[in-house]
């Protein structure tokens, strides 16, 4: 599953949200924040994950103007116009692809993206629960159409209290690693917090 969204810190209790939601629903995240070989440029390998992916989650939140910069980021937007085209010129060998739009306010999405009327975005208003309540309802979907027979996702306000328990948790497994609580709560750091929610949920499956 893609994952296009910001990657800066502010964003990252979001991101964390997203990633932990999307593997305890038993589904696997991929992002531009994977590790590459410097013969493959970003959009190369943006491109190359949403080929190999049948669904994707975008978050247009970052459309807008702010002190920090004078003009919008428009990055989200157009890797949401890669997942459109490739949903729409083609399918996986698995079925065909689907996305989850968000936005943090309400019509945000009417403002931004109108050519995507008539597609409902989730409104997670910078609020992670909000987030993984859209997350979780997306994929309860997909879980009901790939496995017919399969037990549906726990509940969101389930998954809010694991991400808690993990992140309580997380402190002495970054130890482990060898890794500091900040440098395991940062940006950089990502895949290596994903790796340790993946075994966490494993781990705890309760």
């Amino acid at each position: 599953m893609f994952v296009n969204c910001p990657f800066d810190a502010a964003y990252l209790p979001l991101l964390h949200a997203c990633l932990f939601t999307i593997h305890d629903c038993g589904f696997v995240a991929r992002s531009a924040l994977e590790a590459n070989g410097s013969g493959e440029t970003r959009l190369a390998k943006i491109v190359r994950i949403i080929g190999e992916s049948r669904f994707s989650i975008h978050d247009i939140c970052r459309v807008e103007w702010s002190a920090e910069q004078s003009l919008p980021r428009f990055n989200m937007p157009f890797e949401c116009g890669l997942a459109v085209g490739a949903s729409r010129f083609g399918s996986t060998r698995r079925g065909q692809r689907d996305f989850l739009l968000l936005a943090a306010e309400r019509f945000q999405d009417k403002q931004t993206l109108s050519d995507l009327a008539g597609q409902d975005a989730s409104y997670h208003d910078h609020q992670p629960a909000l987030l993984i309540k859209a997350v979780r309802k997306f994929l309860a979907a997909k879980t009901k159409e790939l496995w017919p027979e399969a037990h549906r996702p726990r509940g969101d306000a389930d998954i809010s209290q694991r991400l808690r328990r993990f992140e309580a948790d997380l402190p002495a497994m970054a130890a482990r690693v060898s890794i500091t609580i900040d440098e395991m709560r940062s940006l950089d750091y990502v895949p290596e917090w994903l790796e340790l929610a993946t075994r966490w949920q494993w781990l705890n499956v309760r």
